[in-house]
């Protein structure tokens, strides 16, 4: 629930809107350059032939970088990155002082705008199978070809990325397309993240996909599902059972996953300690210097 909060008089909540707006001005003048955690991002329009479609690519080298010319990274790749970017960016840099995780080139995969009805495309490029009432879903293979095939190829070309230590990190749609990848491509990355994974109607499909893929069973990717108690059951708790009986019996190597719900935390609340919690599990390994 979102709470407001009335002011005294209809002049003090004007007064309030102005200075609301004055803040939101000069936020929006703030270069990248300007926030510590920021810094180095890069912001490139990528083109795909797959989708059709043009994608904004937020790109952050780790700073260590320059003074390493011959070294290679992790890559970590956020998708819905025009929100969840910053965010990668933030916690990326405040468990690394803790050695959890070693530098790494964070990249966001977004389309410029929230706006899910001018521009935004999350349920037409994170959904592997169409919606009832959603015509534009269901693109979820396009997608993944298009990072499969366009975007990773682009960045190995241009950036120091360690092409055996590929991340990626999904919340909601973002999360079932997180499963969707590690059932279809797992061999492409080295741990992926689940966030909140809308689940309801998708495992079969994911069962048909994980039966068909050539290395069907102990995938050694390493895999975190994470979900919020307070979540909606219908769509994104109900299935986690079967989701873990396939994970234990078929689909992934022992040792290589972990399903786990915080019990006070909603849909939203869960962006935040999925990536952290996440991030720790996926590069759980010695960090050598």
């Amino acid at each position: 629930m979102i709470q407001y909060y009335r002011s005294s008089s209809r002049l003090s909540w004007s007064l309030a809107l102005a200075l609301t707006a004055a803040v939101c001005s000069s936020q929006a003048d703030v270069s990248t350059s300007s926030l510590p955690v920021m810094t180095g991002t890069q912001v490139i329009d990528l083109e795909s032939k797959v989708v059709g479609d043009s994608f904004k690519l937020y790109i952050r080298p780790p700073e260590v970088a320059d003074a390493k010319p011959d070294a290679t990274y992790p890559v970590i790749f956020t998708l819905d990155g025009d929100h969840t970017f910053p965010q990668m960016a933030s916690i990326m840099t405040q468990i690394s002082w803790a050695g959890h995780v070693p530098p790494a080139v964070i990249v966001g995969i977004g389309y410029g705008t929230l706006d899910l009805e001018n521009g935004n495309h999350r349920s037409r490029d994170l959904s592997p199978q169409p919606f009832p009432g959603r015509p534009e879903s269901g693109g979820g293979d396009q997608f993944l070809s298009f990072l499969l095939e366009e975007v990773i190829p682009f960045l190995e070309s241009k950036y120091p990325i360690d092409s055996e230590e590929r991340y990626l990190f999904g919340h909601s749609l973002g999360g079932l397309f997180a499963l969707y990848a590690y059932v279809e491509a797992p061999e492409t990355f080295a741990g992926i993240i689940a966030g909140s994974p809308f689940l309801k109607g998708q495992l079969p499909l994911l069962d048909s996909i994980a039966k068909q893929a050539e290395n069907a069973g102990a995938r050694s990717c390493r895999l975190f599902v994470s979900t919020g108690g307070q979540e909606d059951a219908g769509f994104f708790l109900n299935d986690l059972p079967a989701l873990t009986d396939h994970l234990e019996s078929d689909w992934a190597a022992t040792g290589s996953f972990e399903v786990t719900q915080l019990p006070d935390f909603d849909h939203f609340t869960m962006v935040a300690p999925s990536m952290a919690n996440g991030l720790r599990f996926v590069f759980l390994r010695p960090i050598v210097d």
